[in-house]
């Protein structure tokens, strides 16, 4: 495979602590534009005259656009330059959201959050491979748990902003608010952050690009419409899946320069570690996409009391995400990810048999967090010191989209398994009461223990990684584990 990186003088390497302040607000504000939408669409619907159908598509085209793309702009990012593509996914992303603030019609706006989209998977895709690239096995443990509080911070305090926004200042507020955030970014990472060098290819694979985005468009798309398609189309869709996706397969094993090399997904400690991602994302959408309907439609609770609620989880994150990147540099990432699954576990379990009791819900709740954090850092710690140093972009968007189709794959078959189970807690068909609640809350619980099993499994999974050079050195000095850096030829 012909890629080489460029011999150029290395630039004085800035601290951990600089790097992830300065790409820290674009990650803040790619994961922020991800929640900060959905409290207000019930307000841009009466605005711009539109179904609330029709508006959904305002979060839908940005999730779909954020994910898919994702990969690309990684692979852009190694060949380019991180910092470049991250400095430049700030602009596009600036300007996409004046887009918004200024869109006449809900055509505009969904343009503009396409548009948003590709600049905020510019800097998804690029945040978490700088943080990489200028730390050290020694600090990129602290360095992630920090990135972490940053994406914890932005997904669980943008309903909270939207809502307080929207209500004083009007929808095109909660736009208007990334320009100086933004303006404020960039700036600081012309300043802090040096260019990375750029990988060296002869030819970008322009084929394995379009098949990878499609393939990932449509896995993530039939999932987001999953229950409010025909089944034809769903037919459609599962067979245009796996004709790009086996067309995407064949095209990189025969490609001299592809877009992620066959030897990076077949190294099982990047492979397991991102499958077991996405089933620990997908366990805890019951928690934050059903309990708050179940605390406001069965138990009464305002929206307000719902998002102080919701913010429990980001709360934890944020307390605990530092203390599991320093535990994540000295231990084991084997036994950190399993242990964290397992506290995950019991959160979950906790939730479960705490119904209805709000309170100790929110205990749980914690508990979850906690365990999330532990798992989420070390597990993404492990990956990105696993991870080949000119496919480092692309990796770290294979991390990202752990996050992002686990929550997408799983609100469907959360909405799906709900459905079901209450039919069997509620078969009379009540909708109000004493009855209806307690129906409401057996299905919930139900739920939440028939989504406990991915953390199971994803433990399992997790417990079948390898060992990272830096972790064989630890557990018996003086024998190393050949790195990641030298992928087999294709």
């Amino acid at each position: 495979m012909s890629i080489e990186v460029q011999s150029n003088p290395q630039p004085s390497i800035p601290g951990p602590y600089k790097i992830v302040a300065a790409t820290s607000f674009g990650v803040f504000l790619s994961a922020l534009d991800s929640s900060i939408v959905n409290v207000s669409l019930v307000t841009m619907k009466d605005s711009l005259g539109v179904s609330m159908a029709a508006i959904q598509w305002i979060v839908v085209a940005y999730l779909l656009i954020l994910t898919s793309t994702m990969p690309l702009m990684g692979k852009v990012g190694d060949r380019l330059g991180k910092t470049k593509v991250f400095q430049l996914g700030m602009l596009v992303f600036i300007f996409g959201s004046f887009i918004c603030a200024i869109s006449v019609g809900l055509e505009m706006l969904i343009a503009a959050r396409v548009l948003q989209a590709l600049g905020g998977s510019m800097l998804a895709a690029n945040g978490l491979a700088l943080v990489t690239y200028f730390t050290t096995p020694e600090n990129r443990g602290r360095a992630i748990g920090m990135n972490s509080i940053v994406l914890a911070a932005a997904l669980g305090f943008g309903p909270v902003l939207g809502g307080v926004l929207s209500q004083f200042y009007g929808w095109p507020s909660i736009f208007l608010v990334n320009l100086p955030i933004g303006i404020i970014g960039f700036v600081v990472v012309q300043f802090l952050v040096p260019d990375t060098e750029p990988v060296k290819e002869i030819r970008f694979d322009t084929p394995g690009a379009i098949l990878f985005f499609s393939f990932l468009f449509i896995m993530i798309y039939f999932f987001t419409v999953f229950t409010s398609i025909t089944f034809e189309v769903g037919i459609l869709l599962v067979v245009g899946f796996f004709i790009a996706f086996l067309s995407f397969l064949i095209r990189e094993r025969s490609f001299h320069s592809p877009i992620i090399a066959m030897g990076v997904l077949a190294d099982r400690r990047i492979s397991t570690s991102i499958f077991s991602a996405i089933l620990a994302y997908m366990a805890m959408v019951p928690i934050s996409f059903l309990l708050p309907f179940y605390l406001q439609e069965a138990l009464g609770f305002s929206q307000s009391v719902t998002g102080i609620f919701l913010m429990v989880q980001p709360i934890m994150i944020s307390v605990t995400g530092p203390i599991a990147g320093f535990v994540s540099e000295r231990w084991c990432a084997k036994n950190q990810t399993v242990v964290g699954l397992i506290i995950q576990l019991a959160g979950l379990a906790f939730v479960a048999l705490a119904i209805p009791n709000v309170l100790l819900m929110a205990v749980g709740v914690a508990i979850m967090g906690t365990g999330l954090s532990f798992f989420s850092v070390a597990n993404g710690n492990f990956i990105m010191t696993a991870a080949p140093k000119e496919y480092m972009g692309v990796v770290s968007a294979l991390i990202n989209i752990a996050r992002t189709s686990g929550f997408s794959i799983a609100t469907a078959l959360v909405t799906t398994a709900f459905s079901v189970f209450f039919l069997l807690t509620n078969p009379g068909g009540i909708t109000s009461g004493p009855i209806f609640s307690t129906g409401y809350g057996q299905a919930v619980q139900l739920t939440i223990w028939a989504f406990s099993a991915l953390v199971i499994i994803s433990a399992i999974i997790s417990s079948l990684r390898g060992l990272n050079p830096c972790e064989a050195e630890r557990a018996a000095p003086g024998i190393t584990i050949a790195p990641t850096d030298q992928i087999p030829q294709q």
